[in-house]
């Protein structure tokens, strides 16, 4: 016998339950995902420095952001600027999301450049976001008898780093390479909060590369009392706060080595890098991104970053992160190679 109106009502009320039913069971196993869970962040630098203080902040709001709202447990594993953690999460870390990290953005090209013990292939890294489009500074100690910038080219400063593969130490070095700087590079501090201490006792005349965002919130007193001179900033375009600072492209003398430099401080756009292992599973990388886009735009978060002076300046998204890198390794094979050779010139040094 046909279906009459009523029956087929019936049957079309019964096929919309059961799809509602599935939806919901769905959206509580998403919720669910991590119930119960641990969350190891691990952090590429030691306590007390820059990216400790952004990897802490981002730890405390994650937990109640994440579906499930697991216990988040900050690691420190500093070494080689990010390189040491980056191949323990590549070839160690669980797929499950339940392993991340936070580093520099130079360890989506530490391979690319050819970093001794880099063991990874930044391409295949689960990116999840970056929570500053970091611009880094050059500075000197206020004492230090320079003039104009213009100095740098024609006196030698000594600069203290941390690891030869750490920004701090290939930025400046790289400089040396392209433009001329006459910088002097020591290396072995054991992290930026060590490199500062060794800049107020004398040991050191200035610092090369620091992440503007790291400088305001663990040495802000600097800034405020005129401590050091900011001679100059590895970016695009001049941070709002930095418009009297000339650029490093400022200081090129010729197209030719603009494009050496930009590709040699592209990767400062993703300033403060969380990505998890390669082949992390695709629901949890997905709500790793969801929890990272709701997180640098969560009331508590930023208000907690601004009572810590944490800056959070043009944040990147995951998807953002992996197109970025797969375009830098992408790039022009006459530049790559002038890049990299600027950077192992700092990176094969021996350290202090």
């Amino acid at each position: 016998m046909p279906f009459s109106r009523t029956s087929t009502s019936l049957a079309l009320c019964v096929v919309a339950f059961a799809q509602l039913a599935a939806a919901s069971t769905a959206v509580k196993a998403q919720d669910d995902m991590f119930k119960g869970k641990t969350i190891q962040l691990l952090i590429s630098h030691p306590p007390g420095g820059g990216y400790d203080t952004y990897a802490r902040l981002y730890a405390r709001h994650l937990q109640r952001i994440l579906p499930g709202q697991p216990t988040i447990v900050a690691q420190n594993m500093p070494g080689a600027g990010g390189v040491a953690m980056t191949n323990h999460v590549f070839t160690a870390a669980a797929k499950d999301g339940t392993t991340i990290a936070l580093s520099p953005g130079s360890i989506a090209t530490g391979a690319l450049f050819d970093f001794k013990g880099a063991r990874y292939d930044a391409r295949q890294l689960s990116w999840i976001g970056s929570m500053n489009s970091e611009i880094a500074v050059g500075y000197v100690w206020h004492t230090t008898p320079l003039t104009s910038v213009s100095d740098i080219f024609e006196k030698e400063f000594v600069m203290g780093a941390t690891g030869a593969t750490d920004q701090s130490a290939t930025f400046p070095v790289a400089l040396n390479r392209i433009i001329g700087t006459k910088f002097k590079v020591v290396t072995g501090y054991p992290g930026s909060n060590a490199n500062a201490l060794a800049l107020e006792r004398g040991e050191t005349q200035g610092i090369g590369s620091m992440a503007y965002g790291s400088l305001r919130s663990t040495r802000a007193h600097w800034l405020k009392d005129k401590q050091v001179k900011v001679l100059f900033q590895y970016s695009f375009r001049r941070h709002p706060e930095l418009t009297d600072v000339p650029t490093v492209l400022d200081l090129a003398k010729n197209d030719d080595q603009k494009s050496v430099l930009s590709l040699v401080f592209a990767q400062t756009q993703m300033g403060r890098a969380i990505f998890g292992p390669p082949g992390m599973a695709p629901d949890r990388l997905a709500a790793h991104r969801a929890a990272f886009k709701a997180a640098m735009q969560d009331k508590e978060l930023l208000a907690d970053a601004a009572r810590s002076k944490i800056e959070i300046y043009e944040p990147m998204p995951g998807e953002e992160m992996a197109k970025l890198v797969a375009a830098l390794y992408q790039s022009n094979p006459d530049l790559l190679k002038r890049a990299r050779e600027a950077m192992l010139a700092a990176a094969d040094r021996k350290s202090k």
